[in-house]
């Protein structure tokens, strides 16, 4: 169940198919393989009722739709679409032609319909009269075959029949809209967490850092919690970008971001907060114990962090601490969270320091 799952999101598209055609592979994909099915399961059917010429015409079909899987495989959605609408509009036609319209063989016409519409070889306003014209084909039906009589076995179940019929034929739309609201909810979930998340070191970016802090603080204030902002700032980051080259910093700041998460407890937020300065939110934890915690980081940080052009190159970090006081804000914080970082830079860098407050001293 879970393979299938992930074949109708965005972790199971084929690589050789784009992302933007995925909802129509995976939808044709379905749709051929259901239709196919039935239409296979018919043959024999038609031929035990002795419509003969119905059996053909679902041979023809099972062909088209085995031809339309092959289309879609290969990126060439449109031209599959094309096809098995075709073959739906004709199957549609000869049923009504030879078997009269109490079987329900035209009520396939609705569901193709919708299909009709991904056939992006049109604009929007020729894809609607595409689409329409299926609509309008299956009223015709009515005009041109509404007098034709079932000649063949079974015609007692004609009413069974045609029950089954308008079942079958709503599948399709439940597999569209299926697929649709699958890949939808899956895309939508990718693009909040990518709208989200810092494209290079792969932490919570500056805003969503900042929406999640400022619950953090007001859960707190409401709770009476101990939480500890803290911001660090990688010493000389601008001496590594200009003397190793952006790669060599785009590599220490994606290393410093695994370093954090294998560093600090999971309940911690980290955030980088923009160039080479990180935002860590502490829940729970209170302004001596944070800068305790971030202290034993940092002395491990330049023990762990390494550049690839040159080991030897020490890599250090200074850190500002302050805990959170009732009745601040989430800006206040970060102004003292600042202040006590631009601290630890002025006594020398790679060094913690504690923000004064009423409860730090």
């Amino acid at each position: 169940m879970k393979t299938i799952l992930k074949y109708l999101t965005l972790a199971g598209r084929p690589s050789g198919i784009k992302e933007k055609d995925f909802r129509r592979f995976v939808i044709v994909t379905m749709l051929s393989l259901f239709a196919g099915l039935v239409h296979l399961a018919l043959i024999p059917v038609f031929l035990h009722i002795g419509a003969t010429e119905m059996a053909l015409v679902n041979v023809a079909s099972v062909a088209a739709w085995v031809y339309g899987l092959f289309l879609n495989a290969r990126g060439r959605h449109a031209s599959a679409i094309l096809l098995i609408c075709t073959e739906v509009w004709t199957h549609s036609v000869l049923a009504a032609m030879y078997l009269g319209l109490d079987v329900g063989f035209q009520h396939y016409l609705w569901a193709t319909s919708a299909l009709a519409i991904l056939n992006t070889r049109l604009n929007f306003f020729y894809a609607s009269l595409y689409s329409f014209s299926f609509v309008l084909t299956f009223a015709l039906l009515y005009l041109g075959f509404g007098d034709v009589q079932y000649d063949y076995k079974y015609s007692e179940y004609l009413g069974a029949v045609h029950f089954v019929n308008i079942m079958i034929a709503g599948i399709p739309f439940i597999i569209s809209i299926t697929v649709i609201r699958l890949i939808t909810v899956t895309q939508e979930a990718r693009m909040s967490k990518l709208a989200s998340l810092d494209s290079l070191t792969g932490l919570y970016n500056r805003r969503m850092a900042t929406e999640i802090a400022t619950k953090i603080l007001h859960q707190a204030s409401r709770t009476g919690e101990s939480v500890s902002v803290v911001l660090g700032d990688i010493d000389y980051f601008k001496k590594v970008n200009d003397t190793f080259g952006h790669a060599e910093g785009d590599h220490v700041l994606s290393e410093v971001a695994l370093f954090f998460r294998s560093k600090l407890r999971d309940a911690d937020i980290i955030a980088r907060w923009g160039g080479e300065e990180f935002l860590i939110v502490m829940f729970g934890v209170d302004g001596k114990t944070a800068c305790k915690k971030i202290d034993a980081v940092r002395q491990s940080f330049e023990q762990e962090i390494k550049l690839i052009s040159d080991d030897s190159y020490v890599v250090r970090m200074s850190f500002g601490v302050v805990e959170y006081q009732s009745g601040f804000t989430l800006g206040e914080c970060l102004k003292r969270a600042d202040d006590a970082l631009y601290m630890s830079k002025n006594r020398g860098r790679n060094q913690v320091t504690l923000a004064s407050g009423p409860d730090t001293g």
